[in-house]
């Protein structure tokens, strides 16, 4: 059994644009992530080949532009991206952006930019 983990400085990533990142669980199979997304600002748009991903919102609101659609959630609900599919996490809100991102297995070398027309 692990110690319980919190966001702190010792486990603290920068990402995107201007967003913070916490590594919670940091194992090949598994990851879970507490970020932070400022009013305006999002991530380039990519795929996972392997990992799946669950966008769970904390604080403000989540939008997801995905190949010909967008979904937006809000504080309490959860996206499932599916291995494969073009993403990009985006804030349009006025306010932080705070989720909790699991990924399965981990991300790590499984990042790759996406070139969809579809994809804002």
């Amino acid at each position: 059994m692990t110690a319980p983990r919190s966001a702190s400085g010792d486990n603290h990533y920068l990402w995107g644009d201007h967003c913070d990142g916490w590594r919670l669980i940091d194992s090949p199979d598994l990851s879970l992530r507490e970020e932070r997304i400022p009013p305006g600002c999002a991530e380039a748009p990519h795929f996972h080949r392997v990992s799946r991903q669950i966008f769970y919102v904390l604080a403000g609101e989540l939008t997801i532009h995905l190949s010909g659609q967008t979904i937006v959630a809000a504080a309490g609900e959860a996206v499932e991206i599916a291995p494969g599919q073009p993403h990009l996490v985006r804030n349009c809100g006025d306010q932080d952006l705070r989720l909790l991102l699991v990924s399965s297995p981990d991300t790590a070398g499984d990042r790759h930019f996406a070139e969809s027309p579809g994809l804002p």
